[in-house]
């Protein structure tokens, strides 16, 4: 059985869980270390624990008693992870480290080596290291974990059936329309939403008229200091704060922009990149938001800025705003990108990995599955 354990039951990580469980039939049991049944829908079938309730001795009980379990673990350095680890280490379970971008921050020289020392020898505790994007795969073999144990597993969203392309293209004289923009994510510094304010702005004072306007949904502590900025001369009627909202809300707002806008400073991955690419609309990103790096292909459908060169994003705006057929192209374009990626795909990777590093599938558990949050089940044998 593959055993997720992961910090919280945020949107992403439920299309990912819903994949698994369709693809291993049921053998496949989340562990959240927050959340409660509240966070979930109809459509949340898949088996599923919080550990603030049942506590880490569930989970030692569940892995025990399963035949052949398969751990996949959230990060390498939290509370979390440390518990995790310290059970199946003990329990000799076989354990995937699933992993975003770490921060480029800046770290002493004594960090540093006991970093790398800690990696090294977690690697060989580790059979695999699942890495969000293909940067992050080349990063971590720089941290000194060995390149055969890394592969590329990103984080997924569902990709909606239907699309359509942003609605101004075909509609007569589109280009007097202003382009549609949308960021999205908690409003902190490291978002950059002021660089995208500030460029929307720069965009409509060298058209002298407004040729773009930015939604932002959102909240967080530069909620005041944004609307200041926005109540600047000229920028006000540019930019809208629409809050947080629901994600089946923020989908709606995907449908109604014709671009997206990821401006941040660093993005360990960056899932909204995903959801514009999955509804079909371009994404004018910086050049450390990992997730766009991971995607671009060179088809228009990403468009990368220096980070925080408010120049270069306001001319790509108004290379939009000016050019609807070029929009149009990135739209059809974004929407390819987004189906090649469809959770389905991450189970067929993730049987890959499983193949390469264990020799074996997963197969079905042949008790119920109550049985295995007892904790005075006899052991049995754990492939390692």
């Amino acid at each position: 059985m593959i055993h997720l354990v992961i910090r919280e039951p945020i949107a992403y990580q439920r299309t990912l869980c819903r994949a698994l469980d369709q693809h291993y039939r049921g053998d496949f049991l989340a562990w959240f270390a927050i959340g409660g049944e509240s966070d979930f829908d109809a459509r949340d079938q898949f088996q599923r624990r919080f550990l603030r309730e049942t506590g880490f001795a569930k989970l030692f009980g569940a892995l025990r008693a399963d035949g052949k379990p398969v751990v996949i673990l959230g990060g390498w350095s939290s509370q979390l992870a440390y518990k995790t680890l310290l059970i199946t280490s003990a329990l000799r379970v076989p354990t995937l480290i699933w992993a975003d971008h770490p921060h480029p921050r800046e770290r002493s020289l004594i960090f540093k080596k006991l970093r790398l020392i800690y990696l090294r020898f977690f690697s060989r505790r580790a059979v695999a290291f699942l890495a969000c994007g293909a940067p992050t795969v080349e990063h971590l073999a720089t941290l000194g974990i060995p390149r055969a144990k890394i592969f590329n597993l990103p984080y997924w969203v569902e990709v909606p059936t239907d699309w359509s392309a942003p609605t101004g293209v075909s509609e007569e004289n589109p280009a007097s329309k202003p382009l549609r923009l949308l960021a999205i994510g908690r409003l902190v510094s490291m978002k950059g939403f002021d660089v995208a304010i500030r460029a929307v702005e720069l965009a409509n004072q060298s058209a002298d008229r407004r040729v773009a306007e930015l939604s932002i949904i959102g909240d967080g502590p530069e909620l005041e200091s944004l609307k200041q900025l926005v109540d600047s001369p000229g920028v006000g009627s540019s930019v809208t704060f629409k809050g947080r909202l629901d994600n089946s809300v923020v989908c709606e707002h995907l449908r109604e922009a014709d671009a997206v806008i990821v401006p941040s400073t660093f993005e360990p991955y960056g899932v909204v990149v995903l959801e514009a690419l999955a509804h079909g609309r371009p994404v004018l990103a910086s050049d450390q938001v990992i997730a766009a790096l991971d995607r671009a292909d060179e088809s228009g459908a990403i468009r990368l800025h220096r980070v925080s060169d408010v120049n270069q994003l306001a001319a790509q705006i108004k290379m939009l705003t000016d050019d609807r057929t070029d929009l149009h192209e990135a739209s059809d374009a974004a929407r390819k990108i987004g189906e090649l990626w469809k959770p389905e795909r991450a189970a067929q990777m993730l049987q890959g990995i499983l193949n390469e590093r264990l020799g074996r599938e997963i197969t079905s558990v042949d008790h119920d599955p109550e049985e295995l949050y007892q904790p005075n089940v006899q052991p049995t044998s754990n492939a390692s």
